[in-house]
């Protein structure tokens, strides 16, 4: 039994291990935790396709934040790398589970090299306490790649299916979400 918990603890520890991380802006490092949330886009209506994973990094910096979000897009590289086209940017807004909002101005920090489109936003104090308190839902956030641009909405969750050859039989589904917020407890 005592291997067990020991085997337990351990892993543990490396799980919340492995959400810390540092995040490069402005010249330092700010600490930081580290997640990924699955972006949809629609197509004209008002179903919601998954497209790629979007990784987010929020940090803390002084008694305000940071919240990086980071999209890998390999099939546009050379041509976003060649036109400078690509990228996130204009202001994104967060939605929480209370309810509440948060939006982040569009600073211009944008960036697209070797493939991953990223920007940074700043949060202020209250964002950061906002944070803490309720988790994050929804982010919605504007990008151009090489063939579309528009919004895109990044969720806070992600979908295991076991599929079936058989439409008709049941799939068994499971939805995991992120505890954003006890992350950001621990910074």
């Amino acid at each position: 039994m005592k291997r067990f918990i020991t085997i337990l603890l351990c892993f543990s520890s490396f799980y919340a291990f492995s959400q810390k991380t540092t995040l490069q802006f402005e010249g330092r490092a700010y600490q930081g935790v580290d997640f990924t949330f699955t972006t949809y886009v629609s197509y004209g209506d008002d179903r919601l396709f998954p497209d790629k994973d979007i990784r987010i990094i929020i940090a803390k910096k002084d008694e305000a934040g940071l919240i990086s979000l980071s999209v890998d897009l390999p099939a546009d590289k050379d041509l976003c790398d060649y036109f400078h086209k690509c990228g996130i940017s204009g202001d994104i807004t967060i939605e929480l589970a209370d309810g509440d909002t948060i939006v982040c101005k569009d600073l211009g920090n944008g960036d697209f090299i070797d493939g991953i489109a990223s920007a940074v936003y700043r949060l202020t104090p209250q964002n950061m306490e906002q944070l803490r308190k309720a988790n994050i839902e929804i982010i919605r956030f504007y990008m151009r790649t090489f063939n579309t641009k528009g919004n895109y909405i990044a969720a806070n969750f992600h979908h295991t299916m076991s599929s079936t050859p058989d439409e008709f039989t049941r799939k068994k589904e499971r939805v995991t979400i992120t505890k954003v917020h006890k992350l950001v407890k621990k910074l």
